[in-house]
């Protein structure tokens, strides 16, 4: 066996013997790294057992699930009439062009727990029918105004001229168009299969719901704290291997960025002590069209395994319902997909957002700072922001260039 080798699907068995070698035929540091936790305690930590979203929820952003009422509804509906009387493009909405008087504090209550308490939030009942595709994503922004002024690029060309596109659509391409059965994607998300955990970039990510599949298709959400926590306690020398750094190539393996995936930040007086957690186990496994890495190493595999599998074990899956909006702390909980079934009358899209809130956001690791820079920072742009209306890939999606 290879104890290198690395699928983009998590194979229990590999992992097993992968384990048991490297637990019985290598010196395994029993010690965790300098200044890092035995273990992090804060609202940050939970799993399963101690987190039930059913009852975590509130209309007043306090919760984890921030169920719209009617009144509130009223309030949004009256937003788009205002902004589609200005005549703005989606790139204009804020607060002030997507007024919201009695949502708005809710609002900033729901940015306060996904970065200061459990991570995420779920809001519920945008009634996406009552509009058209054009007004959906005047809602999606407008709210995400309210949350996480601040949005990341998420591909830097459109309709093949350069632009700063701001709005990615998530759903199953190959079945778009008789062309695309044939390409190999490198995005997991743009197939209807299986999405690995993982984190995205930037500080927030959200989700959409315009469409629901048949079946399947659960958002899965585990703690990043939780997950430090079980290899703080069980193996800590793959924490250490976590927070060494890595050699991560670009989707070709032609350009190497080099980083931790782990990273410790001291408390301080404005924010507690933290562990982030960034890493894509695509970077290194491949899929489709992108190849495996050629740098990983035996013990890089276990510990990618070990983040999957703890996720796994520890995660809430939501099911995510049209009008449904989810939105995740990315530096604190890692996410991923179940796979599902679309038919003719039922299929599965949603709009994705990078945000971030510079009230609340949490410090940027250093060795991330250049590719934040990239998503978040102006001197950055590619061109003129697009949030576009009909779904179509990423370039990164088709032609495995990473282009964030």
């Amino acid at each position: 066996m290879d104890y290198a080798h690395l699928s983009y699907y998590p194979n229990s068995e590999e992992s097993a013997a992968r384990t048991s070698y490297r637990l019985q035929n290598e010196e395994l540091p029993k010690t965790l790294p300098d200044r890092f936790p035995a273990q992090l305690n804060s609202k940050m930590v939970w799993d399963r057992e101690s987190l039930s979203i059913d009852e975590h929820e509130s209309n007043d952003g306090t919760d984890c699930v921030l169920a719209l009422d009617e009144e509130q509804l009223a309030e949004i509906d009256a937003a788009v009439k205002h902004f589609e009387a200005l005549h703005l493009p989606p790139s204009k909405l804020d607060t002030s062009t997507f007024p919201l008087p009695t949502l708005h504090p809710i609002l900033r209550r729901a940015s306060q727990n996904i970065h200061s308490s459990h991570g995420f939030t779920l809001l519920r009942n945008i009634p996406v029918d009552n509009y058209t595709r054009a007004q959906n994503i005047i809602i999606y922004v407008g709210l995400a105004s309210h949350i996480g002024p601040v949005f990341g690029r998420q591909d830097h060309q459109y309709a093949g001229e350069p632009a700063d596109v701001m709005m990615a659509h998530i759903t199953d391409f190959r079945k778009k168009d008789a062309a695309a059965d044939e390409k190999k994607f490198s995005l997991a998300a743009y197939t209807d299969g299986e999405v690995i955990f993982h984190t995205d970039v930037g500080d927030i990510v959200s989700l959409f719901v315009l469409g629901e599949p048949v079946e399947g298709g659960e958002s899965l959400v585990a703690s990043g704290g939780r997950v430090y926590n079980e290899l703080a306690r069980t193996r800590p020398d793959l924490v250490r291997v976590l927070a060494e750094e890595w050699l991560i190539p670009s989707a070709k393996n032609d350009t190497i960025h080099q980083r931790p995936l782990l990273f410790y930040q001291p408390p301080t007086d404005k924010a507690p002590e933290r562990v982030i957690i960034q890493f894509s186990r695509r970077s290194f496994s491949g899929f489709g069209n992108v190849p495996q890495s050629k740098y990983l190493t035996a013990a890089q595999a276990e510990a990618l395994d070990a983040l999957h599998f703890l996720a796994d074990e520890f995660h809430i899956s939501m099911k995510l319902r049209k009008g449904d909006i989810q939105y995740i702390n990315n530096l604190a909980v890692l996410h991923a997909r179940r796979n599902y079934v679309d038919d003719s009358e039922h299929r599965r899209h949603l709009l994705r957002l990078w945000m971030r809130d510079p009230e609340n956001a949490w410090t940027t690791p250093e060795e991330m700072r250049e590719r934040w820079g990239r998503i978040y920072g102006a001197e950055a742009s590619n061109g003129p922001e697009v949030f576009p209306l009909e779904a179509a890939t990423r370039s990164v999606g088709e032609q495995g260039k990473d282009t964030t």
